[in-house]
């Protein structure tokens, strides 16, 4: 492993928890700005966004209908490609906690897939796309598989 690519590694590291401090402050323009320009993020559950204008407009919707939400990441895998080095993958399982505006006590965990892309001297999220995995809604659990249609990677 070489200094470029640990170096490379801590950046997007620190990319993916710049966007979960954005999101647990509702900034919806700080999320955005951690993706390039005509990025993408994409549920399978909530939808396709592409674009910084789209993805604020979604955030701001979303994140409206929390009175609480924090984002935790936990674990994650980032993965430089070695023949075209302004490009990655990553894997990070996420929890959610907070409280939704109509009083519900909810804790999501689920998975970010990601693509990144150098731009300049900084990554940005290219792709991401959200597999929500268990949600704890007031004590009811309900559970998804973890998705077989996301390309392996670590």
């Amino acid at each position: 492993m070489t200094f470029r690519h640990n170096a490379d590694d801590q950046e997007i590291r620190n990319l993916v928890h710049r966007y979960a401090d954005a999101a647990s402050r509702r900034d919806a323009a700080g999320v955005a700005e951690t993706f390039a320009a005509d990025g993408t993020w994409y549920s399978p559950e909530l939808g396709r966004f592409e674009g910084r204008d789209a993805m604020v407009a979604f955030f701001t919707a979303m994140l409206d209908g929390w009175n609480v939400f924090l984002q935790a990441m936990m674990s994650g895998v980032v993965v430089v490609d070695s023949s075209n080095p302004v490009r990655a993958v990553g894997r990070w399982f996420v929890q959610e906690t907070g409280k939704r505006a109509e009083g519900v006590n909810l804790i999501i965990s689920g998975v970010y897939h990601d693509e990144y892309t150098r731009n300049g001297d900084a990554w940005l999220i290219l792709h991401r796309r959200y597999d929500a995995l268990m949600r704890n809604s007031d004590g009811t659990v309900t559970t998804q598989p973890f998705p077989t249609d996301v390309p392996a990677i670590g």
